[in-house]
């Protein structure tokens, strides 16, 4: 019977994301993946992570043999997610992986991760090592004589497998291999399987579908601690019998709507070109050329790609002539003809070129450079090399010079190149009927997702280096390289038809609404805007060479261990007597000091540990002199006790194998806990002097159009039909800042408190001004320089002291949803108080206090207590 029934029971992953939404489940990334992954996992990947141990590790929950999957949107990342369940998997005690896909073009690309340390996409670190054994990730054709310490993985398509276990050659895999063996499967692209799933299947599908789950269900299997965990990007929950299929699998969800609205995507505009295609093709390279030269002006060394798309490859092959003739007989005259069209984003680019000082004839000799028929590639035929789909999927790294790709569809799958800014659509049929967007225009739209993958950029310390910017900032020029271009000729219908499959699969925002938040002319008068600052601290390296607040992590002391006690009993069910001697344990224990053993032993076990070379150590504990100072210093590892608890003979003599291993665990325990909790950043404990006017502006400020009429966020306070209990008149409140608010129910409740208690806060203070940070500033956790951007900073100077004393508050409202997801900020804000130093100016006195949460239902009595203690 199966541990679910749909009708009455959560699907797995909501179940599990309740869990972590409660606070039940706490959402942390292991030592194992935080010290052997290349690449620092985002939030919702650790959440990910989270889900995969949370069910593995209950055994209530877990059916066995073990199915499940993740539906995780295209661009976010499965391969880390594959690479990370891995390495748990291998803690765990899993040796054998078979890795299977419906194409050969993602094995290619999936060995390119997790074999070759050469590569840009390799996502491990040069040296895996768990629990102080190194290992080795190794491509194998069989599992018959692997090495146990050895990630063994057999890469094959899944029609491939089907017919090598099937129809069985000499060394090759076969089913014996699985017998005796804990297998993991892992399925990429697992969307092909259900395909058959969701339709009424003919006779050769049926035997098709009947082959497969055979095969793969015989392998699952052989026995009940297999495990199975499928990947796509494109699983329809809305098709009954995929949502049954998966009601009990689905792990974890991430979908391309939440992935594009966390800011991981480039936004998407069309761009219609009313031209011939050859003529579509030359203005998105002028485009792209343009978004070259921004990112150059500030530094960036980019190389933003075209994609041209064509229904047929001779279609295909016709236009990549036509193109390299085009581009070969480009002329002043036939550039200036073609920018004459009136198009939004062309005319900005040329008018940039001319801000340049770049002629109509220097672009044409730089695109002629840049467009060469030696960078330009196509990919349409069946028998690319590996050598071929390697370079496609390496279109970022800096020695590799195409900017221009011609396809019909072989990049449909399996692409993940990130600097792809502009595709060209260079035919112009229609396939919908209704209004129902066809098969094509669906395709397309797939398509325009899988480019819309996030290029990586920062140009301050404290941007995301992986996450759109400039989201509300929508005159930054900067906002050009966070989107991508769809060019395509100008047919309202089509045009209507695209936006809705992009829609459909979450690519293309609702329709969104242009605001100004502009600062009242009155503020900017005050001294406060004038000459006044704004207290922040910083985002820094965890250096101890550059950072005078260093603190060494400290290292706990007391430890126990376990020995095995190699005991055995028999005892006679239902003999009381029998079971009752059994019931004796080994409970002895003896403690041990590291001061006492031998140094060369303790080395020796350190050694095993990548994180105990002494450049890591120098690195966390500077103070520290030599390897022999970190052993036998008190401070450090001279002072560690453990309680070894076992058999009474073996508690009191060890042997030297037994120390080399207490040694190992509890290296291991230090190390996993140092590495987690300590990170490579700080928020400083100094808070630094800025001008205020630099960071408070006017701002255009964009929202979505939310159908939900109760949600506030977007609207603005001043309206006609807002409900009572928000209004307030904020031309009237000179102690607000702005002419308007435009935040959540929340942030109107906060501000409608002020409104209220204004005359009570004016008894002790002046000069009360109310700022909304609208993506203006950041705080910096001081433990990790985990980023939060508090809602509010409110400024008052004290009436009643004989010197001037300035509060600065950072507030923040919190609704109910968040109140303990967010708990954290609220942990730091209160910190700064106690912790923050400031630099001292002239007569001034600046007080820095973090406040509680503001909630109006929950938390508004935590809160006044807190300003009326001020």
């Amino acid at each position: 019977m199966s541990l679910f029934n749909q009708d009455t029971i959560q699907r797995l992953d909501k179940r599990i994301a309740s869990k972590i939404d409660d606070g039940d489940l706490l959402v942390e990334l292991s030592p194992i993946i935080k010290n052997n992954l290349k690449f620092t996992p985002r939030p919702y990947q650790e959440e990910a992570f989270t889900a995969l141990n949370y069910y593995l590790n209950n055994p209530r929950l877990r059916a066995k043999p073990t199915q499940v999957l993740f539906h995780m949107a295209t661009g976010s990342g499965k391969t880390l997610v594959m690479a990370g369940a891995i390495l748990e998997l291998y803690k765990m005690g899993y040796r054998n992986f078979i890795f299977f896909v419906n194409t050969d073009t993602i094995i290619r690309k999936t060995k390119e991760n997790f074999l070759n340390p050469n590569s840009s996409k390799y996502l491990f670190k040069e040296q895996i090592n768990i629990d102080g054994v190194n290992v080795n990730i190794t491509k194998v054709e069989s599992f018959e004589s692997t090495n146990a310490d050895d990630i063994s993985i057999y890469f094959s398509t899944i029609q491939g497998l089907h017919t090598r276990l099937n129809a069985p050659r000499e060394n090759s895999i076969t089913f014996d291999d699985f017998i005796g063996k804990e297998i993991v499967l892992i399925s990429d692209e697992a969307h092909h399987i259900n395909t058959l799933t969701k339709k009424k299947l003919s006779k050769g599908e049926k035997e098709n579908f009947t082959s497969w789950e055979y095969t793969v269900r015989r392998i699952l299997d052989s026995s009940p601690e297999n495990i199975m965990m499928e990947f796509t990007a494109t699983l329809e929950l809305n098709h009954p019998n995929i949502a049954s299929k998966y009601a009990n699998k689905l792990l974890y969800d991430y979908s391309l709507a939440k992935f594009r609205e966390d800011g991981y995507s480039k936004e998407v505009q069309t761009n219609q070109v009313d031209y011939q295609p050859i003529q579509r093709a030359i203005v998105a390279i002028l485009i792209s050329q343009f978004k070259k030269k921004i990112f150059a002006s500030k530094g960036i060394l980019a190389k933003p790609v075209v994609m041209f798309k064509s229904k047929t490859t001779a279609e295909s092959a016709i236009m990549e002539k036509a193109f390299i003739d085009e581009i070969r007989s480009l002329t002043v005259s036939k550039l200036e003809s073609l920018i004459k069209l009136d198009n939004a984003i062309l005319d900005k680019a040329i008018t940039y070129f001319k801000e340049l000082d770049i002629s109509l004839q220097g672009l044409i000799d730089e695109i002629k450079e840049d467009f060469s028929e030696d960078k330009i590639i196509s990919v349409n035929s069946k028998n690319d090399t590996d050598d071929k789909q390697i370079v496609i999927n390496s279109l970022e790294d800096n020695n590799n010079e195409y900017r221009a790709v011609f396809a019909v569809d072989k990049l449909n799958e399996g692409w993940d190149v990130l600097n792809l800014y502009d595709i060209v659509r260079l035919y112009d049929t229609r396939d919908a009927t209704g209004n129902k967007p066809g098969k094509t225009t669906v395709a397309e739209a797939q398509l325009i997702g899988r480019g819309a993958r996030y290029y990586p950029f920062q140009l301050e310390d404290n941007q995301e280096l992986d996450k759109r910017k400039y989201d509300s900032d929508l005159d930054n020029i900067m906002r050009h390289c966070e989107t991508l271009h769809y060019h395509c000729s100008h047919n309202p219908r089509y045009i209507t038809e695209l936006n809705n499959a992009l829609r459909q699969i979450g690519m293309f925002p609702e329709e969104k609404v242009e605001v100004d938040l502009i600062l009242k002319d009155e503020f900017k008068e005050t001294a406060l805007y004038r000459s006044g600052f704004i207290f922040l601290n910083k985002k820094v390296k965890n250096n101890p060479k550059t950072l005078l607040e260093y603190q060494e992590p400290t290292i706990v002391k007391k430890h126990t261990y376990a020995l095995r006690t190699n005991r055995s009993a028999s005892t006679t069910i239902l003999d009381n007597k029998s079971v009752k001697q059994n019931k004796v344990q080994a409970n002895y224990a003896n403690k041990h000091l590291f001061s006492v053993w031998d140094n060369n032993l303790i080395q020796k076990g350190l050694n095993k540990i990548p994180f105990y070379h002494f450049s890591n150590i120098r690195r966390f504990f500077p103070s520290v002199k030599s390897m022999n100072d970190f052993i036998t210093d008190e401070k450090y590892f001279g002072g560690i006790v453990v309680e070894v608890t076992g058999l009474q003979k073996d508690t009191n003599n060890l042997s030297a194998h037994q120390k080399l291993e207490i040694v190992i665990s509890v290296a291991t325990k230090i190390a996993n806990e140092i590495s987690t909790k300590f990170g490579d950043y700080r928020g400083t404990k100094s808070f630094y002097r800025e001008p205020l006017r630099k960071y408070f502006k006017n701002k255009k400020l964009s929202f979505s159009v939310n159908t939900n009429t109760t949600a506030e966020t977007g609207k603005p306070t001043m309206r006609n039909d807002i409900d009572q209990k928000y209004f307030v008149d904020l031309n009237k409140a000179d102690w607000y800042a702005y002419n308007e608010n435009f935040g959540s129910s929340e942030e109107k409740f906060l501000v409608k408190y002020f409104h209220d208690n204004i005359d009570d806060l004016k008894e002790k203070f002046k000069e009360i001004y109310l700022l909304r940070n609208e993506r203006f500033f950041k705080l910096y956790r001081f433990s990790d320089a985990k980023a939060t951007e508090p809602d509010f900073v409110l400024y008052m100077t004290d009436k009643n002291s004989d010197e001037e004393v300035v509060y600065q508050l950072f507030i923040e409202p919190k609704g109910d949803h968040l109140l303990y997801n967010d708990e954290w900020k609220e942990q730091f804000l209160q910190e700064i108080e106690k912790e923050a130093v400031i630099e001292l100016y002239e007569s001034q006195q600046y007080k820095l206090i973090g406040m509680p949460f503001y909630n109006k239902a929950n938390r508004e009595d935590a809160f006044i207590e807190k300003l009326n203690s001020l």
